[in-house]
């Protein structure tokens, strides 16, 4: 399944807040520093990403298209999607929203791509 990208979806936190309670998610704040780009990979559960601050790309690993992402956009990641964050060059902060709570070393654990 590929990843869905809404350019300019918010304005503001509590736009973000109230669209994880409508999807009944879980919301957690996470900040990629400086780095190259992440290796393809996936996650178990969906995950709704809100770029609150910075920019950088998404690979989009079936159709091979990096689209770049900027504050107020947002991207859905279907469980089990191949994908990548793109190099960051500050910093990107995100609200992350997911199906369910989870522990620090299971949230966002990145799978490999040959075990999909």
């Amino acid at each position: 399944m590929p990843l869905h990208f809404s350019p300019q979806f918010f304005k503001t936190r509590a736009d973000v807040l109230d669209d994880v309670k409508a999807n009944e998610t879980w919301p957690t704040t996470f900040v990629s520093g400086p780095s190259d780009a992440l290796p393809v990979h996936w996650h178990l559960d969906e995950v709704h990403a809100y770029i609150m601050e910075g920019e950088t790309d998404f690979l989009d690993a079936e159709s091979g298209k990096q689209t770049p992402v900027v504050a107020g956009d947002k991207i859905i990641i279907p469980a089990r999607t191949l994908h990548a964050e793109g190099a960051v060059k500050d910093r990107v902060v995100y609200i992350l929203a997911l199906p369910q709570p989870l522990a620090g070393d299971d949230f966002l654990a990145m799978h490999d791509p040959d075990t999909i």
